[in-house]
């Protein structure tokens, strides 16, 4: 299965990503030297305030509300 990965050349400094087998080193495009695999930052998207995960308060915003509806129907029923 091919995957993308970043790699970086020394020699000529060249950071690059290409979609490829699982392989530590492959060849540049820019000299055709050795540029090896680098692991770089994945992607995570974090919700600014609070730093949990998108969607996260307002899921459970959505369930506190509903039990609260629902205890405040009982209550009243």
């Amino acid at each position: 299965m091919r995957k993308l990965f970043e790699f970086h050349c020394s020699s000529c400094d060249y950071s690059f990503e290409e979609l490829t087998e699982y392989t530590k080193t492959i060849p540049c495009p820019k000299c055709n030297s050795n540029a090896d695999k680098i692991v770089s930052a994945p992607r995570v998207n974090l919700e600014g305030v609070t730093g949990s995960f998108p969607d996260a308060a307002r899921r459970w915003d959505k369930k506190h509300y509903q039990k609260l509806a629902e205890e405040t129907k009982k209550k009243y029923s």
